[in-house]
């Protein structure tokens, strides 16, 4: 009788869960966001979100799902029934709806190995368009050139000079960062917490660098949301989403995911300032 009991206390519970709607994740290959492989698998800060918000969405079957970072986009424009945790917040969606900010970034910095500071004029900030006119620095680079629509011009108006190495390939953050260690290059451009993911991963320290501020790029600050389809179910995971964070993003898990992620010796002076303002007064 006992073992019928279990049997159907077993059978009811699913019969609940699989009741549920489902909401799929969408996740893809662009660590620290998602890290696939490695000691920290599934440890990546995008992963982090979903986890918090699995836990609060418990209304929910929750799945994840790979995509490439174009299809993905593509299956949120068309109205397929899944969402991804960490999209550039902006006023206009660009494929379908966006909760308010979850985290932000402030823009990228300059790195240079700390062996090598006695090359640059200052340690405090820097301009890049002043680096870059001094052939005598090396620059390290993703070949794209792709770093937002500050940077890029300036990166692009000198992408045929002999200093400015650009590395195409599979490892191009860790090659890098490996070059940068080596002094095989003066200075480098990446978000603060994507080199200290790089750095980790090469097993170097994060005190073999020194961080430097640009000018030209000091009061960016680039915010994360949830993007869903603009479809009445995606409305209302969004409202779902939008009630959990306006509760939640000046406290605890996700708090200490902004501070553990994207606070450096840069922005760590101001980062909260801003936190409140482009992030925490964001309530629709």
């Amino acid at each position: 009788m006992r073992v019928v009991l279990a049997l159907l206390f077993v059978i009811s519970t699913n019969a609940l869960a699989d009741d549920k709607p489902l909401l799929t994740w969408y996740i893809t290959n662009w660590p620290p966001a998602f890290i696939l492989d490695g000691p920290r698998k599934g440890q990546g800060y995008a992963e982090q979100i979903i986890d918090i918000l699995e836990h609060e969405l418990s209304d929910y079957r929750h799945e994840r799902t790979f995509l490439p970072y174009s299809r993905l986009l593509k299956y949120i424009e068309r109205g397929e029934e899944g969402c991804y945790p960490t999209n550039v917040y902006e006023e206009e969606a660009n494929y379908g709806v966006t909760s308010i900010p979850i985290a932000m970034v402030s823009g990228h910095n300059i790195y240079i190995h700390k062996d090598n500071k006695g090359k640059f004029p200052s340690l405090q900030e820097a301009s890049l368009t002043s680096l870059l006119n001094n052939p005598k620095l090396i620059l390290g680079v993703r070949a794209d050139l792709e770093f937002g629509p500050i940077l890029t011009p300036i990166l692009k108006s000198h992408e045929s000079d002999a200093h400015l190495f650009r590395r195409s390939g599979q490892d191009l953050v860790d090659g890098l960062v490996k070059m940068l260690h080596r002094k095989r290059i003066d200075y480098f451009i990446e978000y603060n917490f994507v080199m200290k993911f790089a750095v980790n991963k090469i097993g170097a320290n994060m005190s073999d660098f020194i961080e430097i501020p640009m000018i030209e790029n000091k009061k960016e600050f680039i915010r994360g949301t949830v993007e869903c389809p603009d479809t009445p179910w995606g409305r209302g995971v969004i409202t779902k989403i939008n009630k959990i964070l306006i509760d939640t993003r000046d406290t605890g898990k996700l708090r200490d995911l902004n501070k553990s992620w994207f606070i450096s010796p840069s922005n760590k002076h101001h980062y909260w300032e801003k936190y409140q303002t482009l992030v925490l007064d964001i309530k629709e």
